[in-house]
C-alpha cells in the first residue's frame, strides 16, 4: 500500500468514524441515490465503485439494481475492513480489492459503469491522471464514468465553506476540483462527451456531478 494517500478523513484514527461524521454533515444517501441514477445503470452491468470507502454507495446500488455484479475498490486496507464488515452484515455480493495506487487490479474492458463519490479531491494531479488512464481502460468500449465530488463553487459563500475545508484539508489536491480543472484532465486520458450533470450546495461548499464517456470504438 502507498504512504502517500490521504485517508477518508485525512487520519486514520478518524476512519472508525467516518460513517457517523457523514451521516451528521453530509446528504450522503441523497447524493449517492442522485450518482446512482444519473449512471442509469441497467440489468446485468457489471460496476466498479473506485474509492469505495466505506461500502455506502455499493449497498445501495445493490439495493436498486440487485442484478447488477458490484465490485469496491479503495487504496485504504482500513476502511476497507470496514466495508467488509457492513458488506457481510447484509449478506452482500459485493466483492472488495484493494487498490496499489497505480493499477487497478482488473483486465482491460471488464465494466460497464464506473462510479465514484468523494474521491478524486483526494489525489494529486499526478495520481488523478493515473486514476482517469485506469479507469478508461477497465471501462467496456461505450463505457461510462459518473463522478460525484467537490467542484467549481456556485457562489461566495460556497468559495468560503471549501476555502475553510481546504485549510482543514490541503490545497495540493483539491486545487483541479475547485477550479473546475476535472473535465480536462478527464479528456487527456481519453474520455469524450464529458458532460456536468448539476451541482449542489452543502455544509462544505459546492459538490459537482460529472459524466464521462469512454469511446465506443476502445
Amino acid at each position: 500500500m502507498p504512504s502517500d494517500y490521504i485517508p477518508a478523513l485525512k487520519y486514520h484514527f478518524l476512519t472508525p468514524l467516518y460513517d457517523g461524521f457523514i451521516r451528521l454533515t453530509m446528504p450522503e444517501q441523497k447524493v449517492k441515490t442522485r450518482l446512482i441514477r444519473q449512471a442509469g445503470i441497467q440489468k446485468g452491468e457489471t460496476l466498479l465503485d473506485f474509492g469505495c470507502g466505506t461500502a455506502t454507495l455499493m449497498l445501495l446500488a445493490e439495493e436498486l439494481h440487485p442484478d447488477c455484479t458490484i465490485f469496491g475498490l479503495d487504496i485504504d486496507s482500513q476502511i476497507l475492513a470496514v466495508a467488509t464488515k457492513k458488506v457481510t452484515l447484509k449478506n452482500s455480493s459485493i466483492q472488495l480489492k484493494e487498490f496499489d495506487g497505480t493499477t487497478i487490479p482488473f483486465p482491460d474492458g471488464t465494466f460497464d459503469k464506473v462510479l465514484s463519490s468523494w474521491v478524486f479531491h483526494h489525489l494529486t494531479t499526478a495520481q488523478k491522471n493515473n486514476a482517469f488512464r485506469e479507469i478508461y481502460r477497465v471501462l467496456k468500449p461505450g463505457g461510462e464514468l459518473h463522478i460525484a465530488d467537490w467542484g467549481k463553487a456556485e457562489n461566495i459563500l460556497m468559495r468560503f465553506l471549501f476555502f475553510v475545508v481546504q485549510l482543514a484539508d490541503n490545497f495540493y489536491t483539491t486545487n483541479d476540483n475547485i477550479k473546475g480543472k476535472i473535465p480536462h484532465l478527464l479528456e487527456k486520458e481519453g474520455f469524450q462527451t464529458i458532460e456536468w450533470k448539476g451541482n449542489q450546495s452543502t455544509l462544505f461548499g459546492t459538490l459537482a456531478f460529472l459524466k464521462a464517456v469512454k469511446s465506443k470504438f476502445g
